[in-house]
């Protein structure tokens, strides 16, 4: 079930929180062992806190809804390994996470830690994907975006620094939302870059998103209940790496918008300023500079458990000077102000995800579609419409204005309301 389904469940008297643990704890353990998605997982405490919920009766909305928590966000009652269980076995923080207090505060039941990437960065991990376990499944809330797909978790957080929500969430068949940079709190998570870090979520439907954000924000904008449109614009990129993206996601893409006319709603082609041509390469440099620095410990002290791949980026991260850095935070600025400018006419802009299905596990695929929307920090979001010749999921990409999270929200879910999702398909 949905978030959206579960909760009419629980408010009909046809669903305990319990039995709706209970079944997510049962489809983990049978999983697990294939997928991966989870490093921890917390089935006597997630047993016992249903339970209380049935008990003592729901008292706010998302009572008793299990929930996932990627393995940087930090638990006083749970380990927290950052994704280097090597480097920190067994670590256990003293409080929890900013967030991770929110969403006790909110009702939900917490069913354990989900697995994250090689150093929680770009690096293959131990997660795989559930439609084929040859495949990745992204990094790196890898794990978060399995255990949603495979029907373990309705929910789960997690984070994106380069592409590491979306990403994941188009690979394994999930709606995947990045929102605007400091929407929810990142205090208590692991710190790779302030320009970059933003913490999100993975569900399988935009209304279950709208649903949680509006609830941890207390913001009534966030109204999954609210009627969908088709008297909407669209605005269609098609960027640089375009040529490069297998015909799957050329094909899926261009359908999607053919559907959504086809529907009524309005499409404009943008034409990007030339500025939008680097940015997405740039991204990086603010990314190796950043990482050099907040790797820079681990980096001298277990020099031997760093992956190769982990130390030549961080090697780029030392070569990059500030006077590049402070460049391409300039730049960004003015890919900002372009952006407002080219895309002021649409509600939302629809752009490919990824340039293929899910590779192989030892490739967690390319984020050059992805990437600059962290940089930007507008808010972006995967839909899954589609599978590949592989029978893996495709997505599309959605992406809309800075601080708009509500209404972007809301277009999100008109567009899928037209197109559908493969989410459910198991």
């Amino acid at each position: 079930m949905t978030v959206e389904q579960g909760l009419r469940e629980l408010d009909a008297g046809k669903l305990s929180s319990e039995q709706w643990t209970q079944a997510c704890l049962e489809r983990i353990a049978l999983r697990n062992p294939v997928v991966k998605a989870w490093v921890y997982v917390n089935g006597e405490k997630a047993l016992e806190r249903a339970r209380q919920v049935d008990r003592e009766g729901r008292r706010q909305r998302l009572d008793g809804v299990p929930l996932g928590l990627k393995d940087i966000i930090d638990t006083a009652d749970m380990p927290t390994e950052l994704g280097d269980p090597e480097i920190y076995p067994g670590r256990q923080p003293a409080s929890d996470a900013a967030v991770t207090r929110l969403m006790h505060d909110l009702g939900f039941v917490l069913l354990g830690k989900n697995t994250v990437s090689r150093h929680s960065i770009m690096l293959p991990g131990p997660a795989r994907n559930p439609h084929d376990p040859s495949r990745t499944p992204g990094a790196s809330s890898a794990g978060s975006a399995a255990a949603v797909a495979d029907f373990q978790t309705p929910i789960s957080l997690g984070t994106q620094t380069g592409g590491s929500i979306v990403r994941p969430s188009t690979f394994c068949g999930a709606v995947g939302f990045k929102p605007t940079i400091d929407t929810l709190p990142y205090a208590g998570l692991r710190r790779y870059s302030r320009p970059l870090d933003t913490l999100g979520a993975i569900a399988r439907s935009v209304g279950d998103l709208s649903i949680l954000f509006g609830e941890a924000l207390g913001d009534p904008r966030f109204d999954s209940a609210l009627p969908v449109r088709r008297d909407f614009t669209v605005g269609v990129w098609r960027p640089l790496g375009w040529d490069d993206a297998e015909p799957c996601v050329r094909e899926a893409f261009d359908d999607a918008i053919a559907r959504l006319q086809q529907a009524g709603v309005r499409v404009k082609v943008l034409d990007m300023p030339k500025i939008f041509t680097q940015i997405a390469d740039d991204h990086d440099i603010i990314m190796a500079y950043d990482l050099a620095r907040s790797f820079k410990e681990i980096r001298r002290d277990h020099h031997d458990k760093c992956d190769p791949a982990l130390l030549e980026y961080l090697d780029k991260g030392e070569r990059d000077t500030a006077e590049d850095y402070a460049r391409t935070l300039d730049l960004a600025d003015a890919c900002r102000r372009a952006f407002m400018d080219v895309a002021r006419d649409v509600d939302v802009l629809a752009t490919p995800a990824t340039l293929g299905e899910a590779p192989d596990v030892t490739d967690t695929g390319s984020n050059i579609f992805i990437r600059i929307w962290t940089l930007l920090h507008n808010p972006s979001l995967t839909l899954p419409i589609s599978r590949g010749p592989r029978g893996l999921p495709v997505g599309l990409q959605l992406v809309g204005f800075q601080k708009e999270d509500a209404r972007f929200l809301y277009w999100a879910r008109c567009v899928e309301s037209i197109l559908g999702t493969r989410v459910h398909d198991v």
